[in-house]
C-alpha cells in the first residue's frame, strides 16, 4: 500500500528546452525596445531644449527611464529563465520579479523629477514670466514618438503573452501609455506653439499630465511584483480552477490542501490529496502524473509541481 508519494517536474529540463528560446525571444524584443526607446530619448531632449518645450524635456526623460527598464530586463531576463540549481532549486524567476520592482521605482523617481520641473515652469509663469514659445519641430518630433511607441505596445505584447512573461506584457502597456502621455505632450505643445503667449502655459501642464501616465505602469508594475515577493497565491479565478481540476482526477478521493504561488514566469502548485489506501506505488504515481498533465495543459508549460498522495 501506497502511504505517501511525492512527484515533482524536472525544472532543469523544462528550462533546457523551453526557457532558452522564450529568454532569446524577450531578449530580441527588449533590445529592439531598448533602441527604439534610445533613438525616442536623443530626438525627444534635443528638440526638447533646441524646441524650448518643457513638454518634450518631460517626455525626454520619461523616455530615459524606459531606457533604463530596458536594460534592467536584458540584465535579468537571462537569469530569470536560467535552469534551477542546488543553490535555487525553484530558479531564478524571481530575478524577473526583482527586475519589475526595480522599474517601478525608476518610473517614480522620473515622476517626481517631471512634476518638479513643470511646477518651476508654471510658477515662473505665475510671476509674470513669458515662457518660451516651442518651436514647429517639436510637433514633429512628438507625432514620430506617438507612432513608435504604438509600435512597441504591439510588439512587446505579443511577444510577452507568446512567452508568459508578466514583464515584458508590463512593459508593453507602459508604451501604450507612453503613446496616451505624448497625446498630451503633442496637444500642450501644440497650442503653446500656434495660439500664442497666453497659451504657453499648457506646455509644462502637459508635463504633469505625463506625470499621470508614468505613475499608473508603476504601480501595476509594482502592485504584483510586491505580491509575488511575499508568495501570494495565484488569482482567486485560476486557483479554484487547478482545485477543480486536482479533486477531478480519477482516484483522488479528496485534496487536502492546494497551495500556489508565482516565482518569475513560473507557477508553482504544491498539493497533498487522499487516495484509495490500497492502491499500490505505481497505481499512486500514476495520479500524480496525471495531475501534473492536466496542470500543465491548462496554465502552460512554464510550471512546477508538487503532489504528495495519502491514503483515505
Amino acid at each position: 500500500m501506497k502511504h505517501n508519494h511525492a512527484h515533482q517536474i524536472n525544472l532543469s529540463g523544462l528550462l533546457d528546452f523551453h526557457g532558452i528560446e522564450e529568454a532569446k525571444q524577450i531578449r530580441k524584443a527588449v533590445t529592439i525596445g531598448c533602441i527604439v526607446n534610445i533613438l525616442l530619448l536623443v530626438i525627444k531632449l534635443v528638440f526638447g531644449y533646441c524646441g524650448h518645450s518643457d513638454a518634450l524635456v518631460a517626455d525626454g526623460y520619461h523616455s530615459l527611464g524606459d531606457v533604463g527598464s530596458d536594460l534592467v530586463m536584458l540584465t535579468f531576463v537571462g537569469i530569470s529563465f536560467r535552469k534551477a540549481s542546488s543553490g535555487f532549486a525553484y530558479g531564478y524567476g524571481k530575478f524577473e520579479t526583482f527586475a519589475s520592482m526595480v522599474i517601478s521605482g525608476i518610473l517614480i523617481f522620473i515622476a517626481v523629477m517631471v512634476t518638479k520641473e513643470a511646477i518651476e515652469s508654471i510658477q515662473n509663469y505665475v510671476k509674470g514670466e513669458v515662457l518660451p514659445q516651442p518651436d514647429i519641430w517639436t510637433v514633429f518630433a512628438i507625432v514620430f514618438a506617438i507612432t513608435c511607441k504604438e509600435f512597441l505596445y504591439r510588439f512587446y505584447r505579443r511577444v510577452g503573452k507568446s512567452t508568459r512573461c508578466n514583464a515584458l506584457v508590463s512593459s508593453a502597456w507602459h508604451h501604450r501609455s507612453d503613446a496616451f502621455a505624448s497625446v498630451a505632450t503633442l496637444i500642450g505643445v501644440s497650442f503653446a506653439h500656434f495660439l500664442g503667449e497666453e497659451w504657453r502655459i499648457l506646455d509644462p501642464c502637459a508635463s504633469l499630465v505625463i506625470v499621470i501616465f508614468i505613475i499608473i505602469p508603476a504601480v501595476r508594475l509594482f502592485v504584483p511584483a510586491f505580491r509575488e515577493l511575499m508568495e501570494g497565491s495565484i488569482p482567486h479565478h485560476d486557483y479554484e480552477q487547478a482545485l477543480q481540476l486536482v479533486s477531478s482526477r480519477a482516484g483522488v478521493s479528496e485534496v487536502r490542501f492546494l497551495k500556489t504561488r508565482k516565482s518569475g514566469p513560473f507557477l508553482i502548485f504544491d498539493a497533498v490529496v487522499r487516495v484509495n489506501g490500497n492502491l499500490n506505488i505505481q497505481e499512486g504515481y500514476k495520479i500524480s502524473c496525471e495531475i501534473e498533465d492536466v496542470l500543465k495543459h491548462k496554465f502552460g508549460k512554464n510550471i512546477m509541481v508538487s503532489v504528495v498522495t495519502e491514503p483515505s
